[in-house]
């Protein structure tokens, strides 16, 4: 009889959504089709419900078909992962004639579709293997029951099935809801209150300036000044740099904060940072600043929710985020000066990180424990290999950039000093750090000492045009003119868009 079947098909619903925790999808009680899922390993299982009498195999199979094409229309709701559908018919017979293939050239291998016929000789055995597939225990439906109390417990079945539905609604608008992001706007402040101080007081784009108030500077932390580490996530390098991470800042800190709570965020934040820092450290021999470490460490927070809510995540932000991230990480391959260290050090940070506190509500002490050893460890393990220069051998790369400012604030004997000192192990700048101690000797009026320092730069570089234009500007002022010529024109040869080059030449040849 219909009634008892709409009854079965509400006590099944009601074991689904309330006993198993199956997400409902969609309901229409005035047709009896209800649509449910469940994540199950790795996989999104679809389940649609209905109580209809199919007498034919076409009648069944055009059905399927409608179904199938109402879930591949929708298919972008279950984005990254394997979708399965499973269809339920609930009916007292089965069909006439033989149906158990008619899935045949319906089913796909990128959306499998499962049929059960659960009719009243086959109901029980026919649910075996669904439950079986998510080892749960099949209901016992009571099919004895009189029609006049059968009418009495369908509206309470309907019932509580649409109380969990609102429930689980709430409970994901919590997820998104949990915290309010105050320290974001507390971050965003203090930023921008750093970069207007800076400015004030010198320039943010100034090499010397952020060496000096705290930014990433790869000889000093080798030397003990690993707090650098931590302030250079607060300084930024220009105002278009500025306004790059405080806007990323905003959105995505505000979706952070809202996810995890105050408390978590700032654990995140300040250990994306630090895991970045450290990674730029190891890999990055400039000078740097920024919070685009630990910016990119929220992006590891909300990769680490997209873990554990895979269908939610892939339903908001997923697919946008994913194309965000490798948007950036593919910008920074192709510009040389983004930090790629810091960026996808950051993020590996930040996942770690959010692995460390999880979701509120989530408590795995041993996922926590190993998430923090191995934070521990590739942290400590990174600082070694940047201590080191095992993966950076470029560290006086920033003394380079350190004492070209200098030389152009005359600051001539600090130059001599510190380029003296980095010679004693240079690496591959060690060209460019003698021309840098050869133009504060000519400065100074050591034109002995810039003599030896600009001829051994020709002799590891002999394209450099602007020491041989040096040299013929140091052999002009010893009345050398054959030598300042000889110099004068390999430098207008090999540079010859430089009008100085050029002139100076042409005044030598008269």
């Amino acid at each position: 009889m219909f009634i008892k079947q709409e009854y079965y098909l509400w006590k099944l619903t009601y074991d689904l959504v309330v006993a198993q925790d199956f997400q409902v999808l969609n309901l229409n009680t005035e047709r009896g089709e209800i649509w449910l899922e469940k994540e199950h390993e790795w996989q999104t299982h679809v389940i649609r419900l209905t109580h209809k009498q199919m007498n034919w195999r076409n009648e069944l199979r055009r059905d399927l078909e409608k179904t199938y094409r109402q879930l591949t229309q929708n298919k972008k709701l279950f984005r990254g992962g394997k979708v399965k559908l499973h269809s339920f018919y609930i009916s007292e017979y089965p069909p006439v004639e033989e149906w158990e293939d008619v899935t045949e050239h319906i089913s796909s291998s990128k959306l499998p579709v499962h049929v059960y016929y659960l009719d009243d000789e086959n109901k029980k055995e026919n649910l075996v293997p669904f439950y079986d597939l998510f080892q749960m225990e099949v209901p016992i439906v009571d099919f004895e029951v009189g029609e006049t109390e059968i009418e009495a417990m369908l509206p309470y079945l309907k019932h509580q099935i649409v109380k969990q539905q609102q429930e689980q609604r709430k409970r994901v608008m919590s997820i998104f809801d949990y915290g309010k992001p105050r320290v974001t706007y507390f971050l965003l402040a203090i930023n921008i209150l750093i970069f207007l101080y800076i400015e004030w007081v010198g320039e943010s784009t100034s090499v010397l300036t952020l060496i000096e108030y705290g930014a990433k500077y790869n000889p000093a932390i080798i030397d003990g000044e690993w707090w650098r580490i931590a302030t250079s996530m607060f300084l930024h390098i220009g105002v278009l740099h500025l306004f790059m991470n405080m806007f990323a800042l905003f959105y995505l800190g505000t979706a952070v904060e809202k996810l995890y709570g105050t408390w978590r965020f700032v654990f995140i934040y300040m250990l994306s940072g630090l895991f970045g820092g450290v990674a730029s450290f190891m890999l990055n021999p400039h000078v740097a600043a920024g919070a685009s470490g630990a910016i990119f460490g929220l992006f590891g927070a909300l990769l680490f929710f997209g873990v554990q809510y895979k269908q939610l995540f892939f339903r908001t932000m997923g697919w946008n985020l994913i194309f965000i991230v490798c948007l950036n990480i593919a910008f920074g391959l192709l510009v040389p000066q983004v930090d790629n260290g810091a960026h996808i050090g950051g993020m590996i940070g930040g996942f770690l990180a959010t692995a460390i506190v999880r979701m509120p509500k989530q408590k795995k002490p041993q996922m926590q424990i190993i998430a923090l050893v191995t934070y521990g460890i590739a942290l400590s393990s990174m600082f070694t290999i940047g201590h080191f220069g095992w993966m950076n051998g470029e560290q006086t790369l920033s003394q380079v950039q350190e004492t070209q400012e200098l030389n152009q604030q005359g600051a001539y004997e600090e130059v001599i000093e510190k380029t003296s000192e980095a010679l004693e192990s240079p690496g591959q700048y060690e060209a460019p750090l003698l021309f840098n101690r050869s133009f504060a000797y000519m400065q100074k009026g050591e034109l002995g000492a810039a003599e030896a320092d600009l001829l051994h730069v020709v002799e590891l570089n002999s394209e450099m045009a602007e020491a041989h234009y040096n040299l013929a500007i140091l052999y002009q002022e010893k009345k050398e003119k054959e030598k300042a010529t000889e110099h004068a024109a390999r430098a207008a040869e090999l540079n010859p868009e430089e009008s100085d080059f050029q002139k100076l030449y042409n005044e030598l040849r008269q």
